[in-house]
Parts: C-alpha cells; sequence; structure tokens
C-alpha cells in the first residue's frame, strides 16, 4: 500500500498544505498539521491497522510545482 500512497502523493496538488505535515492513507489525505507526531496520531486513530505516509510539505519557494 506504500507506493500506492507515494504514487498518489506525487499526483495531487498541494498547495493547500504548504509548510504542512501530512499522512497519507488508503490514498488520500487524511491527517495534516505543523506536528509530524500529532499528524501520525491522527492518521493511526483513523485507520489503525494501517501504515500512513507521512511527508512534509516544501515551502512554496523550494516547491517545483
Amino acid at each position: 500500500m506504500e507506493s500506492k500512497n507515494y504514487n498518489y502523493f506525487m499526483k495531487i496538488s498541494l498547495e493547500d498544505y504548504i509548510g504542512k505535515w501530512i499522512a497519507i492513507s488508503n490514498r488520500k489525505i487524511v491527517a495534516s498539521g505543523d506536528s509530524a507526531k500529532e499528524v501520525y496520531a491522527e492518521a493511526k486513530k483513523a485507520y489503525p491497522f494501517e501504515r500512513p505516509f507521512l511527508t512534509k510539505v516544501p515551502e512554496k519557494d523550494t516547491m517545483i510545482l
């Protein structure tokens, strides 16, 4: 499932999440915020049997659109 979540991450628009941590499970963003620990915990609460893909969306100046 991890590669499907990564592929989803590579295809979606992330403009609403610039500078934020996001967690993706089942090919959808299930949590976002300023703290990786909190985002991961929220994702595990929503999908306890899944391993979420966790990443920080780069700031706009470093992001290739």
